[in-house]
């Protein structure tokens, strides 16, 4: 297994890319691999969607293909470069492939695999497809039968979920740099990205937002990413704020849908969001994406800063897109109300992001009352961050959460904040490597605004 080196990217393979993906196809499927003819129809197809996986050069490591006959969406290839395999590249494209097939609403979606091939036998049926019937001398000249094996929609599992297990080469976890470039994106990453044309084009959000502020349009019309539309955090992020919901309760879905279509979100178009303050903000939009079902979002590391500092370019004025046509459906992220926060605090583990001297009750800015939830354990979102404004390396992230006792394996985590906005980035940080935490949308605002929750005190967790 590779492991060490940079993080991976997916995004739509390119006619340009044709060359490398021969000889990937040379080195994978030997005497079965496609022409360099038949692989130019595949790709530019009616139907078809494929997607390249490239290393930080830009490389082409892996690609996989999907076709959708308005039923039923098909895989029709998928392969990682030996030198790559192991590192979960195998299952990050299958989970772009399922996402796809969710947003052009397929009932299912169905792929043949050599019987011989265990590798990707385990690869398929942890993402949960099924075999469905055997095809006696399927793939030629070999004559080797094939499974056909289906993964019905309405029970497939969120794609992108944290933690997904290997690629076709063996079961071991998804590496670190993987899992990480899942979530976040590089400044250098994203020049590479806005370079390139049509779907593979990332949408850019400038989710800048300050609680007590409120000029994120005006900073934004003053310099932003090119191309990077201003996203309202008070207005399109959440829903009006009630005592009963908290400061910032989740959005309508199709509030949000109608928000992401503003900014120009599309089927299958990458998304990148990033802020001022070290993705703090941003993150509401990286994880409301998410939740509601697309996968292909991530925040810019560093933020503004961070991009600036790689000496990219700054573009002023508002940016009004031409309107996007995604789909979105709610619930693709795990949540706890205010009950399950609570139990969770003393079965599991509930971490409060908030500055160290709310949890202890020191001040309280914004909210009716002093404290934290009883049993949460204090784990400020500025900790997950180094000097730069960049999140931490994997390693220190790890040794950071698992002080706490969190890390990959069993035991639930949840996570609440004010409101809901930076506890996101806390959810963010953990998926990064590889813990899949839920988030307390409503947070202390609403916990704290009901009489009948007690509230801790002090620097102990109560």
């Amino acid at each position: 297994m590779t492991v060490g080196h940079p993080g991976v990217t997916v995004d739509r393979l390119a006619v340009a890319d044709l060359p490398a993906l021969a000889r990937l196809e040379t080195e994978l499927f030997g005497a079965g691999a496609w022409s360099l003819a038949s692989l130019a129809d595949e790709i530019s197809g009616e139907d078809r969607w494929y997607v390249a996986a490239r290393d930080a050069a830009g490389e082409v490591v892996g690609y996989a293909g999907l076709w959708f006959d308005g039923e039923d969406a098909q895989v029709m290839t998928i392969g990682t470069a030996t030198p790559h395999q192991g590192r979960g590249i195998g299952r990050l494209l299958l989970d772009r492939l399922v996402d796809r097939a969710h947003g052009l609403g397929a009932a299912r979606v169905l792929l043949e695999v050599r019987v011989d091939n265990e590798p990707a036998l385990r690869l398929y049926e942890r993402a949960g497809f099924e075999r469905l019937g055997r095809r006696r001398g399927y793939y030629q000249p070999e004559n080797v039968d094939a499974w056909t094996m289906g993964l019905a929609l309405d029970a497939a599992p969120a794609p992108d979920a944290p933690g997904a297990r290997a690629d076709g080469s063996g079961a071991e976890p998804v590496a670190a740099d993987a899992t990480r470039s899942a979530v976040l994106v590089t400044a250098g990453e994203l020049a590479a990205l806005l370079a390139r044309d049509g779907d593979a084009h990332p949408v850019v959000l400038d989710v800048r937002w300050a609680l007590g502020r409120s000029d994120g349009a005006e900073q934004h019309r003053a310099g932003h990413v090119p191309g990077a539309v201003y996203v309202d955090l008070e207005t399109e992020l959440a829903a009006p704020p009630t005592p009963q919901a908290g400061r910032h309760p989740l959005p309508d879905v199709a509030a949000l849908q109608a928000a992401a279509r503003r900014w120009g979100v599309r089927q299958g178009t990458p998304v990148v969001a990033y802020d001022a303050v070290g993705g703090m903000s941003a993150a509401r939009a990286w994880w409301l994406l998410r939740w509601a079902g697309r996968t292909d979002v991530r925040l810019l590391d560093g933020g503004l800063d961070a991009w600036v500092a790689a000496g990219g370019a700054l573009e002023q004025g508002d940016v009004v897109p031409e309107p996007g046509d995604v789909e979105l459906s709610a619930g693709r992220l795990p949540t706890v109300d205010a009950d399950e926060a609570a139990a969770l605090a003393r079965a599991g583990t509930l971490l409060d992001a908030r500055a160290p001297e709310r949890y202890r009750g020191e001040v309280e800015p914004v909210d009716p009352r002093a404290g934290h939830v009883p049993a949460a354990l204090s784990a400020p979102t500025a900790g997950n961050l180094g000097p730069d404004g960049r999140f931490l390396p994997a390693d220190a992230l790890r040794e950071r959460f698992a002080a706490l006792g969190v890390g990959p394996g069993p035991g639930e985590v949840g996570v609440y904040c004010g409101s809901g906005v930076t506890a996101a980035h806390e959810v963010a940080a953990l998926a990064s490597i590889g813990v899949e935490a839920r988030l307390y949308p409503g947070s202390w605002s609403q916990w704290s605004s009901d009489p009948d929750r007690p509230a801790a005190t002090g620097p102990e967790p109560g």
